[in-house]
């Protein structure tokens, strides 16, 4: 009997779960990445840094499994005797697989950046994630993902432009609301 109603239970639990990310319904984020970089100015200086950043986002799934968005980002990172912050807003896709558990995702930001406090500047990410939603119950998930970035960044009034890449791991909180 128990195996029964096991077996009900994750069959149920499941077709809940998959109506959340069926055409028309919604979903909304927050979370954090901790990352690792390494980056390589014009002139060959390398450094690494660590840093955080926090998003925000909506979504809204189009077709069944696939959400596009926006997203809402702010960033805090030190570089030797750099530090920085960043603002970040851009369009991204998620695509869910296998039953809701899996996803892939990938966005663009067009980002300003404050530099040492003065110098602003301006550049752009790409990033791609491929994560794991937990089902916390119908509507709320906990979102661990792998995500890699790539940036390029200008201060205004330099020569030398600033780029780099980020692997990082991300923990983000979802809410799904059904159509």
């Amino acid at each position: 009997m128990k195996k029964i109603v096991t077996v009900v239970s994750a069959l149920v639990l499941g077709i809940t779960a998959m109506a959340q990310t069926d055409q028309g319904g919604w979903m909304f984020g927050a979370g954090s990445n901790f990352g690792f970089t390494s980056g390589k100015a014009d002139s060959d200086q390398e450094d690494s840094e660590s840093n955080l950043s926090l998003d925000v986002r909506a979504g809204y799934f189009v077709i069944d499994h696939l959400a596009v968005g926006l997203d809402l980002g702010y960033g805090s990172t030190s570089q030797g005797d750099i530090s920085s912050s960043t603002m970040g807003v851009g369009p991204y896709l998620r695509y869910f697989f296998m039953e809701n558990k899996l996803f892939g995702e990938a966005g663009f930001q067009y980002q300003s950046a404050s530099f040492d406090g003065e110098n602003l500047g301006s550049g752009s990410a790409i990033g791609l994630g491929v994560g794991y939603a937990a089902w916390l119950n119908d509507n709320v998930t906990i979102e661990p993902m792998l995500s890699y970035a790539m940036t390029s960044f200008k201060p205004e009034g330099a020569d030398e432009s600033v780029s780099g890449s980020q692997f990082g791991v991300m923990i983000n909180f979802g809410i799904y609301l059904g159509n």
